[in-house]
């Protein structure tokens, strides 16, 4: 790691630990992220540049408009800048969900049901070009199929293994997750995780691990806390999957807790949730990924 990256790490560090702890925290629980970032409507499904000073998220009914964007906040000082909606990216029609960057933040992939898709909702990605993104470009097979694709993310040095949701024929249930691996720059056939990870519930939301070799996975199983829960699975050196394992109440609540993602440095634990505590709809939370990391 580089100074420059470690003085970076460091800020966002010290910035998280900055922000107005709410009542939800005072049993050392989870850590809402403030009525800045949190609104009455659904904020959700954050994801950050390298280093940890810009995050990307959905929002609903920002900016006098009604529906699903992409938002865009960065640090100031010791808070969050009021969100904006990325229009490059967001119509007014379509909806615009689970936003993922890059590992150098010059690529912004995002699921939307606009026009041009190969089926209910698909998978597309924007270019930073000369500071703004560009037109959503669709993503293609394996990645879209007829049905609904959403819920992208990658791991491995160069990110040759991928990871999201589909409803395409071959699963389990509803949502399943499914994976791709690049071989010689080709991405390979799309495949199912099969049934330790994927059941008649559904499965999406597909986090990896900072070694690639565990995914924390939002599931409607019965045996949860709530409404929605989030579960890991970690393959085995023979490639095999193990049963899913509750993350516990820890992360799970009586509501909606779904959707996770790492800060840079995989110290901190994002999720969005409904519990109570928050500002509305669903509500962006953290805990330091030490509390979950033994988790197996």
């Amino acid at each position: 790691m580089t100074a420059k990256h470690s003085l970076s790490m460091a800020l966002f560090i010290t910035s998280l630990s900055m922000v107005t702890l709410t009542s939800a925290q005072s049993d050392n629980g989870p850590t809402n992220m403030g009525a800045v970032i949190n609104s009455a409507a659904r904020d959700a499904e954050p994801t950050f540049t390298p280093d940890g000073q810009t995050m990307y998220f959905n929002c609903f009914d920002r900016q006098g408009k009604v529906g699903s964007d992409i938002c865009v906040t960065s640090r100031d000082g010791d808070s969050w800048t009021e969100p904006v909606i990325v229009a490059a990216v967001s119509t007014d029609e379509y909806l615009e969900v689970e936003p993922l960057l890059s590992p150098d933040a010059r690529q912004l992939y995002i699921m939307s049901n606009r026009p041009g898709g190969m089926g209910a909702t698909d998978i597309w990605v924007s270019d930073l070009v000369d500071g703004e993104w560009t037109e959503p470009r669709n993503l293609g097979a394996p990645f879209n199929s007829p049905d609904s694709d959403h819920c992208l993310y990658f791991s491995g040095e160069n990110w040759d293994f991928a990871y999201w949701t589909s409803t395409r024929p071959g699963g389990f249930g509803g949502n399943d997750i499914w994976m791709a691996e690049r071989v010689n720059g080709v991405w390979q056939d799309a495949v199912n995780l099969g049934p330790k990870v994927n059941s008649a519930a559904g499965e999406h939301h597909s986090l990896p691990s900072e070694d690639g070799r565990s995914l924390y996975i939002t599931t409607t199983r019965d045996q949860g806390f709530g409404r929605e829960d989030i579960y890991i699975t970690t393959r085995d050196d023979r490639g095999n999957w193990s049963d899913l394992v509750n993350l516990g109440p820890e992360i799970n609540s009586d509501q909606h807790d779904r959707c996770p993602a790492f800060s840079p440095d995989f110290e901190f634990f994002f999720f969005d949730s409904e519990r109570a505590g928050g500002f509305g709809n669903k509500d962006l939370w953290y805990v330091p990924y030490s509390r979950i990391e033994d988790i197996r």
